[in-house]
């Protein structure tokens, strides 16, 4: 049999990434690899698909799954020569329920890697296996200090430590071992950022307050707006000490520094061009083109994204959110509104913690007044394409998907189906992400299938064909382009999307897992990034 390429293999686990699993079986086995023994990229492939199988399976028939992945991996290990393979083999086989196994393999580790034998691996990868080898055989504090060392070797690799963070816990769990130790070397925290526009100076005060927290909580990432007033105050004390800063807003730059920044006069406008001139710290996303800036349903969805991508950054690197929020001073009694008060509902809500400092407004500014157009709405809009190139499969997939649907929440509009391809939108995007998930699981046996899902603003219009309110705007070529970029039967998401998702409680969530960008906008300064969607 001939060497399969490097592609296909790439192929094969781009769809298991994409949580479309069955598909990435299909096409191992549609290659012929399955029965292949001898060859260690394949051998490492179908590690990585019985892993995969086995953290969607339970109790024995998981632990057996395990085993299978740990022979796989072990046999790569002895071809190739190298660690990676071998370590994977060592952990899957104490999760797998076979615990000596894995200390012979452990020692295997250390011996090839004091001998030099750990192939073209980074720094921070060699000493990080070194320390996960050592877990394995009980020797937790030589295991501490390996790993502090590996920090050490690479401090600002965050993913990479994050990976070695996640795996210990699962070993440490199996080995009936405190892991509370692994707090000390995790990731600094991201943080999501808000408050009241027009801020009147404390003399410094609120600088120093924000600073504090800052440095006590060790924020290292900030996602937020940055308009004049409370934006631009924590978004300078985040580059003070340090940190990133990821910025969201409702409109290109220029528009939004028109609407949001200069009016509050030209001190603002100066702090909020020397927070973009530090290009080496700081990003800049438009979420909605062609769209006011000052629109209560922009505001709101860049709020969402920037609170739930503040999540997920800290999901990534194994850390914590934590909310940080000036909020205006009111009377005793008094209630307070606006777009930072609802920010820090929804942050409360899903339960995570947050910093308030009260501070009052400048005095004889008016902060701008948030519209809403009568039609406008906050869509979360999904496309499913069920896969159906027969009136017989029609007939067999569309009723029961049909019913499906109509037992969840209701649509903003009502849904559509084109002949090709089902539409769908709802208020929040929990129910259609609920959606997204009953409709893959429905069109599981449909070969062809697959579901896509965007979050952004759009308007209803009245359609003169079919006599029903349809939503139109710039999501809805995003949204198909998405379904087209997505693999049978997989359902991909917009990074708005996957964001929003977050920002709620994170229990019952579903798995989002980042698989690529969008390509038609690979040129463009942050394209729109993909995930997969999956229980």
């Amino acid at each position: 049999m001939s060497v399969p390429s490097a592609s296909s293999l790439l192929s094969i686990t781009a769809h298991a990434r994409a949580g479309a699993l069955e598909q990435a079986w299909a096409m191992f086995r549609a290659a012929g690899l399955e029965s292949v023994k001898d060859d260690a990229p394949v051998l490492s492939v179908r590690g990585r698909l019985l892993k995969d199988s086995a953290l969607a399976a339970k109790g024995a028939e998981r632990r057996a799954l395990y085993l299978k992945s740990a022979e796989a991996y072990a046999r790569a290990a002895d071809i190739s020569g190298t660690l990676y393979p071998r370590i994977n083999a060592a952990s899957l086989s104490l999760l797998g329920g076979r615990p000596d196994m894995a200390r012979t393999l452990a020692r295997q580790v250390i011996e090839r890697g004091r001998r030099g034998e750990d192939g073209p691996e980074t720094p921070y990868w060699r000493t990080a296996t070194q320390a996960e080898a050592l877990l394995l055989l009980g020797e937790i504090q030589e295991a501490k200090k390996t790993f502090e060392g590996a920090i050490a070797l690479a401090p600002r690799a965050y993913e990479d430590r994050a990976s070695t963070l996640r795996q210990f816990g699962l070993i440490l769990d199996a080995l009936g071992q405190d892991k509370s130790w692994l707090d000390a070397h995790r990731p600094p925290k991201s943080a999501h950022f808000a408050g009241h526009m027009a801020l009147a100076s404390r003399g410094g005060k609120v600088e120093r307050e924000i600073r504090d927290i800052i440095r006590a909580e060790r924020i290292g990432f900030g996602y937020g707006a940055l308009a004049a007033g409370a934006d631009i105050v924590i978004a300078e004390a985040l580059l003070e000490t340090g940190a990133e800063l990821h910025l969201v807003l409702p409109a290109p730059v220029a528009q939004f520094r028109k609407a949001s920044v200069v009016r509050f006069g030209s001190s603002w406008a100066r702090r909020f061009d020397g927070i973009l001139e530090d290009k080496d710290k700081v990003s800049v996303r438009a979420i909605t083109r062609g769209c006011d800036p000052l629109s209560t349903l922009a505001v709101r969805l860049t709020t969402e994204i920037a609170m739930g991508s503040a999540v997920m950054h800290a999901a990534t690197l194994m850390s914590e959110a934590v909310q940080l929020l000036i909020l205006e001073s009111s009377p005793k009694g008094a209630r307070i509104s606006g777009a930072s008060v609802a920010a820090g509902a929804a942050w409360r809500a899903g339960g995570r913690r947050q910093h308030v400092i009260q501070a009052a407004r400048a005095r004889n500014v008016t902060p701008p007044k948030l519209e809403r157009p009568s039609r406008a709405h906050l869509a979360a809009q999904v496309r499913i394409d069920p896969g159906c190139v027969t009136a017989e499969s029609a007939a067999a997939i569309l009723p029961r998907l049909a019913r499906a649907l109509a037992a969840l929440p209701a649509t903003i509009v009502s849904p559509r189906w084109t002949g090709e391809e089902i539409l769908l939108a709802y208020d929040t995007v929990p129910k259609a992400a609920s959606a997204v998930l009953a409709a893959a699981r429905i069109l599981k046996a449909s070969p062809g299938s697959r579901v896509a899902g965007h979050y952004a603003v759009c308007e209803s219009v009245d359609d003169p064909f079919g006599g029903e309110a349809a939503l139109v705007g710039s999501a809805a070529p995003v949204l198909k382009e998405i379904l087209q970029t997505t693999p049978p039967p997989a359902a991909y998401v917009s990074e708005d999307f996957a964001a929003a998702l977050h920002v709620g409680p994170a229990e019952g969530l579903a798995r989002v897992e980042l698989v690529g960008e969008l390509p038609s906008q690979a040129g463009e300064e942050h394209p729109m990034k993909l995930y997969s969607l999956r229980r």
